[in-house]
């Protein structure tokens, strides 16, 4: 592994078929590995689904919550992430919020409005004791594959914006 700089949290999501193993090859390095996803629920297990349980036996302490894909091609609401986000929470994961808005949000002047969405009904409800586990994520989900990239203005407009919103919702955090 490559030194990595430490001023920098450097973190990956392998695939659930190679958490195992990548987690072995991290071992020891300062790169922290999460899991792509988890199911919801402790009560039992769910067939294709990772329970909280095999997670923390691996050692997995951070989960990925809010991704486009799963929210695009899973039908994932806000609402369904604040649900995910509020159960790792109450059961000591850190959990790694995505958001971000699709092209044609961010073209019809949208941008605030969805990430004001994702944000407040994704961490409704949630204490703001847990908040030091959270890490909110964004995704700028019109640059994936599209050719266009975030200009350094457009993250830090879409960056202030966020601690505003997070602000709002607990107070002291930025």
């Amino acid at each position: 592994i490559p030194s990595i700089s430490k001023d920098k949290v450097s973190m990956v999501f392998p695939s659930t078929l190679h958490l195992e193993n990548v987690s072995k090859i991290l071992e020891g390095s300062s790169v922290i590995v999460g899991a792509q996803n988890c199911y919801h629920s402790g009560l039992a297990a769910f067939t294709g689904e990772t329970s909280p349980d095999q997670l923390k036996e691996i050692g997995v302490k951070v989960v990925m919550v809010g991704h486009s894909e799963r929210r695009q091609f899973l039908g994932e609401s806000n609402f369904f992430c604040n649900d995910k986000i509020r159960f790792l929470l109450k059961n000591e994961f850190t959990v790694l919020y995505c958001v971000g808005e699709t092209l044609s949000e961010r073209e019809s002047g949208k941008t605030l409005e969805v990430l004001s969405s994702q944000i407040r009904e994704g961490l409704k409800g949630i204490d703001s004791v847990l908040f030091s586990n959270l890490i909110l994520a964004y995704e700028p989900v019109w640059a994936i594959g599209t050719g266009k990239v975030a200009t350094p203005s457009q993250a830090q407009e879409v960056h202030s914006f966020i601690r505003k919103e997070i602000s709002g919702l607990f107070v002291g955090a930025s």
